[in-house]
C-alpha cells in the first residue's frame, strides 16, 4: 500500500537512503509519472519535525498520512497547471529557482546535508533546478488564474448584504486609535536621556500651539516610521506595551501625549482620529466583504477549472 509505504519510510528518514526505500510510482498524469521519492523530497522535513513532535505513533501515522495525501494531490495538480503554463508561454527568471533553492537547502540544515540527500534520492543539483523551475511555473499559472477568476467574478449589492447580515460578528469593531509620533533613541545615560526628553517637550509645546505634527515627525523622528511623517496607523488595545496603550487611548483626537520613555527611548504620540467598539455598518463592512466575496466565487470556479484539467489529464493514483 502506497501511504503504508510512505509511512514506513518516514519513520526511518534520518541518516537512511530513504530516496531507495519510496521508489515507484505514486500516480500518472497522462504519460508523467509522480514517484513516491518526489513525494518524499518534497515534505522530507515535515515528517521529520512531525516525527519530533507527535505524542505517540498513532498520532504521527494520522498526520504523517495527510501530509503525503496533501503533497501527492498538489504534486498531481502542478503537473497540470505546469502543462497550462508552457502552453501559455510563461517563463521564469532563475533568481526566482535560486531564491526558492536556497530556502529548501535551509529546510535541510546545510547545502551539504542537501546535496548528500539528493544523491541518496539518486537526483542531481540539474534535475532539482529543473523540478523547481516546474514547480514554480505551476504556482504562477496557478495565481494567474486565481486572479483572472476574481476579476471577472460578479458580486452584487444583495450578495454582499445578506453576506453582512449573515456573519454579524465578523464585523464587530474593538476600541481603536491612529497615531502618530515623533521618538528619540537616547543613550542609558542621564544626560543623554535628559536631552532627549527636554527636546520632545519643546517638539510637544510646538505641536499644542499649532505646529504640523506629520512634517516635525519627518523632520526629527528617529524611529522607522519617520519618512511616513510618524504615521503609526490604527492600533487597538494589546497592540502597544502597556505604558505607550495607557497614553494613546487616553488621547481625544488631535490631542498629544506627555513625553513617554520606554526600552527604546523616548516618544510622544498624537491622536489622529478615534473609533469606539461597536459594530460596523454595513457601508463599513462593504469594503471588507466585495473582495472576500470576489476571492470565494475565484476559488469555487478555480475547483471547477481544475477538475475539468484532471479529467482531460487522465489521472490516475496508484494505491
Amino acid at each position: 500500500h502506497f501511504f503504508a509505504c510512505m509511512l514506513a519510510a518516514a519513520v526511518i528518514l534520518t541518516g537512511t537512503a530513504w530516496g531507495d526505500l519510496v521508489d515507484g510510482v505514486a500516480a500518472t498524469v497522462g504519460p508523467e509519472v509522480i514517484l513516491h521519492s518526489d513525494i518524499m523530497e518534497e515534505i522530507g522535513p515535515l515528517l521529520a519535525n512531525l516525527r519530533t513532535q507527535a505524542k505517540s505513533q498513532e498520532a504521527f501515522q494520522a498526520e504523517a498520512d495527510k501530509a503525503v495525501r496533501e503533497a501527492l494531490e498538489l504534486a498531481i495538480d502542478q503537473k497540470i497547471l505546469y502543462r497550462q503554463a508552457e502552453l501559455l508561454g510563461l517563463q521564469v527568471e532563475d533568481k526566482a529557482i535560486e531564491e526558492r533553492l536556497e530556502k529548501i537547502q535551509k529546510q535541510y540544515g546545510t547545502p551539504e546535508e542537501f546535496s548528500k540527500m539528493l544523491d541518496e534520492a539518486g537526483e542531481t543539483m540539474s534535475d532539482f533546478r529543473k523540478r523547481l523551475r516546474k514547480q514554480i511555473l505551476a504556482i504562477s499559472m496557478g495565481m494567474r488564474k486565481r486572479k483572472e477568476l476574481q476579476a471577472k467574478a460578479s458580486v452584487s449589492e444583495e450578495d454582499m448584504r445578506k453576506f453582512y447580515d449573515e456573519h454579524q460578528q465578523e464585523f464587530s469593531r474593538t476600541e481603536r486609535v491612529r497615531l502618530r509620533r515623533i521618538f528619540l533613541n537616547a543613550e542609558k545615560n542621564p544626560e543623554a536621556q535628559a536631552k532627549a526628553r527636554a527636546r520632545l517637550e519643546a517638539l510637544r509645546d510646538e505641536a499644542q500651539q499649532g505646529a504640523d505634527f506629520t512634517a516635525m515627525a519627518r523632520q526629527y523622528s528617529q524611529g522607522p516610521d519617520a519618512a511616513e511623517g510618524g504615521e503609526v496607523g490604527w492600533v487597538s488595545r494589546g497592540d502597544l506595551v502597556p505604558v505607550l496603550e495607557e497614553a494613546a487611548f487616553a488621547l481625544a483626537p488631535g490631542d498629544v501625549s506627555e513625553v513617554i520613555e520606554t526600552d527604546f527611548g523616548f516618544q510622544i504620540l498624537r491622536a489622529e482620529e478615534k473609533q469606539e467598539a461597536g459594530a460596523l455598518s454595513f457601508e463599513e463592512a462593504r469594503t471588507e466583504i466585495e473582495p472576500k466575496l470576489r476571492a470565494l466565487s475565484a476559488d469555487k470556479q478555480y475547483r471547477v477549472w481544475m477538475d475539468e484539467l484532471r479529467k482531460r489529464s487522465r489521472v490516475r493514483v496508484v494505491l
